[in-house]
């Protein structure tokens, strides 16, 4: 009995090893790599000419959203923005199906985005918005190396292609995080400058807080907080104080209405309680497993970003943020391509290679929003590849980054200098 029982215990230990430790990286790795790039830039070909091809004859995609809200804005009074039933028939007028819903759920500083491309034909306004978040996506991700394997792998990242293809803001949430947490230690007021425009998509920052307080970065937090104010200040002044109020209460008619009608769109979130209610888990089970999920995620944030502002820690970050919020769409997925990006640079960095099993939860995470766009896919995917990911990067940043001699109270106190990539 003691015989086998060693038996096991050497064979776990020898699996373990081999799928999760640490290997030089050699040739096989690169092509392997290089082949995944090619099958994903061909997947972003064919879906764009799939999609060319029906855009013919109407918009594209989630994009009419945004652009007849802008519209919207130049023709009605701001705060009617959040009333469904008037935005509605104004889209309408502009041609939209009318089995089809865009009600504008953004807080009122996301109308200094929208209003402008209300003044452009739509798909001028389209390539307007993808012209300029695009670059600044990649740029956010790769920084000066965007001509290298990191700025293709971000332009080809599935995650990309479809969020250009929506024709949503994805890029330009992803952009505000990644450059805020790029430009932190160099720059920590810009850092905190492009975090405070993040409050356009607050389901996306809601866990930036934990990791700027965890990580002592107390410039960037009174730099987001002012540009938070300013926004506040701009467009009350540009539509009006009454917006505020009218949003706060059009939130919860939203919810609800979100909540009885968008059975037909659940297959496209990677959050935990879709992938629970897909699964025909009784909704208070789902919602108190969604509410442990962001616990536990803000958890390892924090964890993370106590033992410093590292790029490891902030593709923590990116991660956990699908696991705590309950409202996020397959277009908000670029960030995490860049924590994916972020983890392998990191790793390359530190002279620490990925073994077998840690590549194959890269790939799976980087790939797995091509998954969410077919409806017969009922298995979480997504979520489980988020799940797995944030598990590597919280096992490498506790091996790489060590707390703090003397404890993590002291030197969050002197506001550590965060790394740069």
């Amino acid at each position: 009995m003691a015989r086998l029982k060693q038996f096991l215990v050497q064979a776990i230990a020898t699996s373990r090893d081999r799928l999760f430790d640490s290997r030089p990286e050699g040739e096989g790795a690169k092509l392997l790599v290089g082949v995944l790039l090619l099958l994903c830039g061909a997947y972003s070909l064919i879906y764009f000419a799939v999609t060319a091809h029906r855009a013919m004859s109407q918009p594209i995609g989630d994009f009419f959203g945004l652009w007849s809200a802008g519209k919207f804005l130049l023709d009605h009074p701001a705060a009617e923005i959040y009333d469904a039933a008037t935005l509605k028939a104004a889209q309408l007028v502009l041609g939209m199906d009318p089995g089809i819903d865009y009600p504008f759920p953004y807080p009122p500083s996301f109308m200094l985005v929208v209003a402008p491309l209300g003044l452009l034909p739509w798909p001028v306004a389209y390539l307007l918005l993808i012209a300029v978040t695009l670059p600044l996506f990649i740029w956010a991700t790769a920084g000066r190396r965007w001509r290298s394997w990191i700025g293709l792998a971000a332009l080809v990242a599935p995650a990309t292609t479809i969020t250009i293809i929506a024709g949503q803001a994805g890029l330009l949430a992803a952009a505000l995080m990644a450059g805020g947490f790029r430009l932190a230690a160099r720059r920590p007021i810009l850092a905190g400058v492009l975090l405070g425009l993040l409050t356009y998509k607050p389901q996306m920052g809601v866990l930036v807080p934990v990791a700027l307080l965890a990580a002592g970065l107390w410039r960037t937090i009174a730099a987001a907080v002012a540009t938070l104010l300013v926004l506040v200040v701009m467009t009350s002044l540009i539509f009006g104080t009454s917006v505020w109020p009218v949003w706060v209460a059009g939130i919860v008619t939203y919810s609800d209405q979100f909540a009885a009608e968008s059975g037909e769109i659940l297959h496209l979130m990677p959050t935990v309680f879709v992938a629970l209610s897909r699964l025909d888990v009784p909704a208070v089970a789902a919602q108190l497993a969604q509410g442990g999920a962001a616990i536990v995620a803000a958890a390892v944030v924090w964890d993370c970003f106590r033992r410093g502002a590292t790029p490891l820690a902030a593709a923590a970050l990116m991660t956990a943020t699908f696991l705590a919020t309950p409202h996020a769409f397959v277009y908000d997925m670029p960030i995490v391509a860049t924590a994916v990006l972020w983890t392998i640079v990191e790793g390359q960095r530190s002279g620490r290679p990925f073994g077998l099993g840690e590549r194959l939860i890269l790939m799976l995470a980087f790939t797995s929003p091509i998954t969410l766009p077919p409806t017969g896919i009922r298995f979480p995917v997504a979520v489980v590849s988020l799940m797995l990911l944030l598990g590597l990067i919280l096992r490498r940043c506790r091996r790489l980054h060590p707390v703090p001699a003397g404890g993590w109270l002291p030197a969050w106190l002197a506001c550590r200098a965060p790394q740069s990539l």
